[in-house]
């Protein structure tokens, strides 16, 4: 089960994993909302950014995980051999990160999902 939240006083108060997922027109938003959660909380943060030199490292607790998607280094749909367009690799890592920790079985899967996304994330890798 997923809970889809709003802001960042949903996402602190997550009993279960939380996954927060923007570009960097949002990174001041997740970081903010990571500054607020609490020190057993457990998750993954992806960031899709232009390119590696916009990496800029958070803080984070313990199980919480953050992964750089950078742009520039991935391609776009494949086969097309276009540039990875802003909001795709973002999109693409959430579908794989649901479908790895997530069986859809909510007795199997435990604890929620708290999701926070970013307002450039595509709509449709919330549907996930």
């Amino acid at each position: 089960m997923y809970v889809i939240a709003s802001d960042a006083t949903v996402v602190s108060r997550a009993a279960g994993r939380v996954l927060l997922a923007g570009t960097e027109a949002n990174l001041d938003e997740i970081r903010a909302i990571v500054a607020t959660l609490a020190d057993n909380a457990r998750g993954q943060v992806f960031i899709e950014v232009p390119s590696a030199a916009a990496i800029d490292p958070m803080a984070t607790p313990e199980r919480v995980t953050v992964t750089w998607l950078a742009r520039d280094v991935r391609s776009g749909d494949m086969g097309t051999g276009l540039a990875c367009a802003p909001g795709q690799a973002v999109a693409r890592a959430i579908r794989a990160w649901v479908g790895e920790m997530s069986t859809g079985d909510a007795d199997i899967d435990g604890d929620a999902i708290c999701v926070w996304l970013g307002k450039d994330v595509p709509h449709d890798a919330a549907s996930v």
